[in-house]
């Protein structure tokens, strides 16, 4: 499998970038030339960076799916703590939000929470797997 690392970042990284990417351009078309296009054209223009993201989820589920028992157990535990800390954190920011603490939209926050789910996964897998040296 470490053969494969390589080529599976390499993969990640330019889905990861063509999804940057797409979300710049519909948030550009959206505001822009097609702020007044029908809604059905909206939403087909809107969930166009899934394509993408769902390539970066597919790569990842091969990933560690052709892992072994141990690489599948740091998997398990990173995707468990990321879960977990990003839970903890909306549910912090939604009761700050209540408090008035802080001023965002429910669109604002929810925007965040797939990519904080990401960046807490990589943390954690990095935890998880110096647990196991």
């Amino acid at each position: 499998m470490q053969s494969n690392v390589p080529q599976f970042l390499r993969r990640c990284f330019l889905s990861t970038l063509v999804y940057v990417v797409t979300v710049w351009c519909v948030v550009w078309l959206l505001k822009h030339p097609l702020l007044d296009a029908d809604t059905s054209v909206r939403a087909v223009v809107a969930l166009l960076p899934m394509l993408p993201i769902t390539y970066v989820v597919r790569l990842l589920l091969q990933h560690v799916m052709s892992g072994d028992e141990m690489q599948q157990r740091i998997d398990l535990e990173a995707i468990a703590v990321a879960g977990i800390v990003v839970s903890l954190g909306t549910l912090t920011l939604s009761l700050l939000m209540i408090a008035g603490v802080f001023h965002t939209t429910g669109r604002q926050a929810m925007a965040w929470v797939f990519p904080a789910l990401w960046i807490a996964y990589g943390f954690a897998r990095a935890w998880a797997a110096r647990r196991y040296q």
